[in-house]
């Protein structure tokens, strides 16, 4: 028996590698692999959660969550005390050029509904992961911190590092190396196109302005929840469409994508450059 973890953080993949176990479901359980894609809520009593696998505990059981990483170490330790030993974790690490753009534009399309700009949410950004130790809530991009974490919740941890035409053979040869199941390395149904509000869809930067505005009329209730929806979705569609046709970068992330690249090397920095020296044989990277 081996027990898994998926582990995030958030904007990482988490929901793409996700939906990808769930439309191949038989095929793990075939593999003597039960996945687990956890509720948010179950988050706060993963020892019920342990507690419940453990009446027909699988030969390898994944638990999945992109919050995993920020459960605190010694409740997440008490929790997974309950299953067998050792017990294998995998994040994605993702440069913050790429990773603080994307979170911020999933605030704005998401349950968050984001109000506030680009450079608000980048101030409390760095200075949540200037200083990760203090962070009571939101997500967090200090790897080395999160690393950490992770250990001290009595995990062994693996890292991929995020590449989207890679990412998710990364993480299936992640899971078939340690599940011992090389047979899903080709036999995985692929994803469908993300539509409507996908977690797997993002607005393109020219319509931050509009999403900021759209979510301020929905709180002061001028514009309900449906009619938000729908107009994300409008919004969600017009934004593939500029991506389809841009000529050049996106000036959205391309102007603060020194200032991050410096801020990744202040942060991560020391995690980047041991990682790669330490690659794993199933992520050649």
């Amino acid at each position: 028996m081996k027990l898994l973890l998926h582990a995030g953080p958030m904007k990482t993949g988490s929901t793409a590698f996700q939906e990808l176990l769930g439309v191949n479901r038989s095929l793990l359980e075939q593999c003597g692999i039960r996945f687990r894609h956890l509720r948010r809520q179950e988050l706060e009593d993963l020892e019920a959660v342990v507690e419940e696998e453990r009446k027909s505990w699988p030969r390898v059981l994944l638990l999945s969550h992109e919050c995993l990483c920020r459960v605190d170490p010694q409740r997440l330790r008490a929790a997974l005390s309950l299953g067998p030993a050792p017990i294998e974790a995998v994040l994605v690490a993702r440069s913050l050029r790429e990773v603080y753009p994307s979170l911020y534009l999933q605030n704005l399309k998401g349950h968050v509904m984001r109000t506030s700009s680009y450079e608000e949410f980048l101030q409390e950004q760095i200075e949540r992961d200037r200083r990760p130790e203090l962070a009571q809530r939101g997500q967090v991009f200090r790897y080395g911190f999160l690393d950490e974490q992770m250990k001290a919740a009595g995990c062994a941890v693996h890292w991929v590092s995020y590449d989207r035409s890679s990412l998710l053979s990364d993480l299936i040869a992640w899971l078939a190396h340690h599940a011992d199941a090389t047979e899903l390395l080709g036999g995985l149904k692929p994803l469908h196109n993300p539509s409507g509000l996908s977690p797997r869809r993002s607005l393109d930067g020219t319509l931050v302005e509009v999403a900021r505005l759209l979510n301020d009329r929905c709180r002061a209730g001028t514009v309900s929840h449906n009619d938000r929806d729908s107009l994300l979705v409008a919004l969600l569609d017009s934004s593939d469409r500029v991506r389809s046709q841009r000529q050049g970068p996106d000036s959205f992330r391309e102007n603060h994508a020194a200032r991050l690249d410096a801020l990744d090397d202040e942060f991560n920095g020391d995690f980047w450059r041991q990682r790669a020296k330490q690659e794993s044989p199933w992520n050649p990277k």
